[in-house]
């Protein structure tokens, strides 16, 4: 509701600034700033839909506390084994992370997702397998 409300005289008086520093003419091409307003420019329409959609966040503090994980891990990383080995592990850290933002337990997630892949055939669609991700997955009954 506030961003409906606000946001359109923050962003149109944000275009009005950009729009006059352009206007003058004095902007070398390769400048920051005017590397800044093309930047801006071209995904304007994006920051726009923030303020069009309620389930946009305004920032990435998430997603940066879970980069932290990953870089209190690094240490660790060092130890995997080979190139595979890390591919493994970044997938399981991946899914740890998504678990813990979905306020999902990861020993309980990893236990169903096993039991129930278990029996699973080869050729088992990936939707299937899609629907098991954090995000989507419901703990099985029983």
């Amino acid at each position: 509701m506030h961003r409906k409300k606000y946001a359109p005289d923050i962003l149109g008086e944000i275009k009005d600034v950009f729009d006059e520093i352009e206007e003058r003419g004095d902007l070398l091409p390769k400048s920051e700033l005017q590397e800044a307003i093309t930047y801006l420019r071209n995904e304007w329409n994006a920051v726009v839909d923030i303020f069009n959609y309620g389930d946009t966040y305004l920032d990435n503090n998430i997603v940066e506390r879970m980069n932290r994980y990953i870089s209190l891990s690094r240490k660790n990383s060092l130890f995997f084994g080979s190139h595979k080995g890390a591919e493994r592990g970044a997938i399981l850290y991946t899914i740890a992370l998504t678990c813990r933002m979905h306020k999902v337990n990861l020993f309980e997630y990893l236990t169903d997702v096993i039991n129930r892949t278990a029996e699973w055939q080869p050729n088992t669609p990936l939707e299937k397998y899609r629907e098991l991700l954090p995000d989507r997955w419901e703990k099985a009954n029983g």
